[in-house]
Parts: structure tokens; C-alpha cells; sequence
């Protein structure tokens, strides 16, 4: 979950190690902030959906495998999505193309969304929802990582990897 003391993290290791000019920084923290919330939003969402999943369906049943398939093509588009983000912020590239890997990652949490809802809620038209939207992957990430210097930079890189990373099925 997030929580107060990720916001203090974020903000604490940008002021106390940063070099680049306050004005810029100071967007960059925002910017990290906003990022660290929506990515635990989505976390939070997957994994709820898993436990669901996991207490309404039988591990037997043929779409119990379909959900948990579909989970971990979307767990790991939405890791390499993230693994992106760290390589552009190691690298010092303030813009790369990322589409891709976000695409991706938008793809495949909208599908396992859609089929983990229809198998909660089988009756469920779920045509008018756009899942798509539920997930949200912050634009210029890279960017904001790349205003903060080395040290604190890796320091975000490595809480973000602990707190937004999703976790496999059997690990839920």
C-alpha cells in the first residue's frame, strides 16, 4: 500500500542528495510522488483482483488457469514496462521511447482485468467498461528520474522497485 512514509522517502532522498536547480526538482518530486501513487494503485488493483479470483474459482476449473495466465502475461508486460523506466533513469535518458513497453503493459492489464471480471461475474457486461483506463502508467518518468542525482535517483529506483513491482500468482 502506499503510504505517508513514501511520500516522505521520495521527498527526503531528492532534497537531501539533490544538485540539479530547486525549481526543477522540486516539479520532479511531484511528478515521482504522483508516479508512485498511481503505480501502486495498479498494483493494488491486480493483486485484489488475484485474491478474488483465488477464493472464487476453483483451482481446478479450466478458466481458474486462464485468469493465472493471463495475470502473468500481464505481470510481466507491467515489470518490463517498469524495467524500461529503470534502464532510461541508469542511463541518464531523459526521454526515451516508451510506448511500446507501456502499450503492452496497458494491454495486457486491461485483458486480465476484463477476463478476471467476467469469471467474478460471469453475467457482467462488460463491453461498456474500459479497462484500459484503469491502469495508469505516469508519462515522463524517466524524466523526472533523470533531474535527481545518481545516488538518490538509484535510492527512488529501488524503493519504486520494492513498492510497485507485481508480485506472481502463487506469491498472492
Amino acid at each position: 500500500m502506499f503510504f505517508r512514509k513514501d511520500v516522505f522517502l521520495v521527498t527526503a532522498l531528492a532534497l537531501v542528495f539533490g544538485s540539479t536547480t530547486a525549481c526543477s526538482r522540486t516539479a520532479a518530486i511531484g511528478a515521482l510522488q504522483a508516479a508512485l501513487t498511481s503505480l501502486v494503485q495498479n498494483k493494488s488493483l491486480a493483486e485484489q483482483f488475484v485474491r478474488d479470483v483465488k477464493t472464487s474459482v476453483d483451482p481446478t476449473d479450466p478458466v481458474y488457469q486462464q485468469v493465472m495466465e493471463s495475470y502473468e502475461e500481464a505481470r510481466d508486460s507491467y515489470n518490463n514496462f517498469l524495467n524500461s523506466v529503470e534502464l532510461a533513469a541508469k542511463t541518464n535518458q531523459s526521454k526515451p521511447d516508451l510506448s511500446e513497453s507501456a502499450e503492452s503493459a496497458q494491454n495486457a492489464t486491461a485483458d486480465f482485468l476484463e477476463g478476471a471480471t467476467k469469471t467474478l461475474r460471469p453475467n457482467a457486461n462488460t463491453r461498456g467498461i474500459a479497462f484500459r483506463r484503469a491502469i495508469v502508467l505516469p508519462e515522463g518518468l524517466p524524466k523526472d528520474l533523470s533531474e535527481l542525482p545518481k545516488k538518490s535517483r538509484q535510492d527512488i529506483i529501488n524503493h519504486f522497485d520494492r513498492e510497485v513491482r507485481w508480485r506472481s500468482w502463487r506469491q498472492l
